[in-house]
């Protein structure tokens, strides 16, 4: 998947959607971002760390 969609990672302290702060971090992919997903409404994004 690639990583175009990247985003900082200060703008997910707290989902961008709902303003949870339920945020599952999934594992690093090959180009070094992580798959970030909301766990209360499922929103989701790549952070380039």
């Amino acid at each position: 998947m690639p990583n175009s969609d990247t985003t900082s990672i200060y703008e997910w302290l707290c989902c961008p959607d709902c303003d949870s702060r339920e945020i599952i971090r999934g594992p690093r992919n090959e180009h070094g971002s992580v798959k970030i997903e909301c766990e209360e409404c499922g929103t989701a994004g790549w952070l380039g760390l």
